[in-house]
């Protein structure tokens, strides 16, 4: 009887023990998380909205930016950005490739012409992206050598979704993530070009503090994306 009870005893414990354990799992808290602001809005808001519908002890705190913040001085929990950075007190993690696609509207290749290397750029509108005031170059590679181009439009925009917006008005070309115009690629409101001088650049990436143990809050939120995008780039389009 003593050696039955003692079984039963320690069978007790150990559940007792499985659930301490699955709770301390569980997903709770305020998650923090910062996001660029065309991607954030169009790919990881969707799934933060799912995550917190299963996850009821989770509520969530979104900054959007298109700057690095720094995740240890404001208390971030996650960031999701494009190729992470260098600071040995974050670690970043690969969610899914990224391309730059350089396109226009129909109406605006019919009346203009094709590009049909980086170099006609000089005799097109090209819609320029500022970033901190400055022109930001568009990327290609050319003969095996990445090449930066000047941008040099007459029209400027430090927003990405206006610059889409504005080409697919007719007023230009543009060069911006196959993330922000995949819909309008495949329903043929926005057609690319230049395509075989594109060149691979840094993936999207989820970015967070260093620590020993990934709170399940944050672990579960990387995992929802993972689940959702499962290395791919979903909103290339198709």
């Amino acid at each position: 009887m003593f050696y039955e009870h003692a079984i039963r005893i320690l069978a007790e414990v150990d559940e007792a023990g499985n659930v301490i354990n699955k709770r301390n799992q569980t997903p709770k808290g305020r998650l923090r998380i910062d996001l660029p602001v065309a991607f954030g809005r169009l790919h990881v808001l969707p799934i933060l909205r799912n995550f917190l519908e299963r996850w009821p002890e989770v509520d969530a705190e979104v900054t959007f930016s298109d700057e690095y913040s720094d995740l240890v001085r404001d208390g971030i929990d996650l960031t999701i950005r494009i190729g992470g950075n260098d600071d040995s007190r974050l670690v970043r993690k690969v969610l899914a490739p990224h391309r730059l696609i350089t396109c226009a509207s129909p109406h605006y290749l019919e009346t203009h012409g094709i590009p049909e290397v980086p170099d006609d750029l000089l005799h097109h509108d090209t819609l320029v992206f500022s970033h901190r005031g400055m022109p930001v170059p568009w990327h290609y590679e050319v003969n095996s050598q990445h090449r930066d181009y000047p941008a040099k439009g007459r029209m400027r925009f430090n927003n990405t979704e206006a610059l889409r917006d504005a080409a697919l008005e007719g007023c230009g070309l543009c060069q911006v993530g196959a993330f922000l115009v995949g819909e309008q690629v495949a329903a043929g409101t926005l057609v690319p070009v230049l395509d075989r001088f594109c060149r691979t650049e840094p993936p999207i990436c989820a970015v967070y503090p260093t620590k020993r143990h990934l709170s399940p809050k944050v672990k579960g939120f990387i995992a929802a994306i993972e689940d959702c995008w499962h290395g791919q780039a979903v909103w290339e389009p198709t």
